[in-house]
């Protein structure tokens, strides 16, 4: 019964990246992503926001669910905890109580390796899809990056021949 159930909803998405709002790189591919999921109607979608914070007007603009990143201004605790480690403004604080909130079924990020590496180590890794699309600008690329890569379940690339640098250096292993 519990599969029929899974089977007959939508799957969600769970994007993490800088606020869509935002006009940055990562934001603006991340805001067009969303926008052509969003329009099929297929998906339950949710934005993760590196940056985005829940007292900024254009978050409740988004037609998706939208978990802002950035601690409350007058909550010191979340200030302190979100300043401990660099990697909290890539969302690693947050991310395991987002994903116990949305349940999403796939996990897509588009940044850089040390935004995201922390999701590989989720203890709840297990429970979604993870796609992912670094940025692969040089070659060759560090060895620890071409791990990581190997144990998402998709990557995308920016270009060709990132695409190839990532065939080549990750010896199959990694789904470009």
């Amino acid at each position: 019964y519990k599969k029929l159930i899974q089977m007959n909803r939508k799957k969600k998405i769970l994007l993490c990246c800088e606020a869509s709002y935002l006009n940055t790189g990562y934001a603006t591919y991340g805001r067009e992503v969303m926008k052509r999921l969003y329009q099929t109607g297929k998906y339950d979608l949710a934005e993760f926001a590196s940056y985005g914070e829940s007292t900024d007007p254009r978050a409740g603009e988004m037609p998706w669910k939208f978990y802002p990143n950035s601690p409350q201004k007058d909550n010191k605790k979340e200030i302190n905890e979100y300043n401990s480690k660099g990697t909290n403004q890539f969302g690693e604080w947050k991310f395991e109580q987002i994903l116990l909130d949305f349940q999403p079924d796939i996990v897509f990020d588009i940044r850089d390796f040390w935004m995201i590496d922390y999701q590989e180590r989720s203890p709840f890794r297990k429970y979604f899809h993870w796609v992912i699309m670094p940025t692969v600008d040089a070659e060759p690329q560090n060895e620890q990056w071409l791990s990581t890569y190997a144990n998402a379940d998709g990557v995308f690339n920016y270009s060709e021949w990132g695409k190839d640098v990532l065939e080549q250096e990750g010896r199959g292993k990694i789904n470009c």
